[in-house]
């Protein structure tokens, strides 16, 4: 198990810098969308607008989370909604053309939120208090402690 998790760790995290570098500073050319498409409109208000800069930057650093280890399971929170998107726009926009990678890489996200689903776990509670103060947490809220 612990040989997965590294493999998919480190396959999502290097799939994200490699496209969010891509993002931030193009280096894997693409074929331009054909012109009037839904995916040249797309393009045409999210790159101009820096919104895939922003997408960019957050998925590196995602990606960068991902890949150190003991930042997983907030590199899996920023890369969450990013992963949700990439498979809307493949399904609605392009209609599921080009979906594998979001796929793969929805997998192996997947995979991660339930190796590390003790971090995750007071996010599912149906009982969440407030937190009073720093020494009093209630007993939802209390995070799991990793393996060693």
């Amino acid at each position: 198990m612990k040989i997965a998790i590294l493999i998919s760790r480190v396959l999502l995290g290097m799939g994200f810098i490699i496209f969010g570098l891509n993002v931030v500073h193009p280096f894997i050319t693409t074929p331009p969308p054909p012109a009037g498409s839904l995916t040249a409109q797309f393009v045409a208000v999210m790159v101009p607008s820096h919104w895939m800069l922003l997408v960019g930057i957050l998925q590196l650093l995602g990606g960068l989370l991902v890949v150190v280890g003991r930042t997983t399971p907030l590199g899996l929170v920023l890369l969450g909604p990013i992963l949700v998107n990439i498979l809307a726009f493949h399904i609605f926009i392009q209609g599921g053309q080009g979906i594998a990678p979001g796929l793969v890489f929805s997998i192996f996200e997947i995979f991660l939120i339930y190796a590390y689903r003790g971090y995750f776990r007071a996010i599912f509670t149906a009982h969440a208090l407030p937190t009073l103060s720093e020494d009093r947490v209630p007993h939802e809220t209390l995070i799991a402690q990793p393996q060693r």
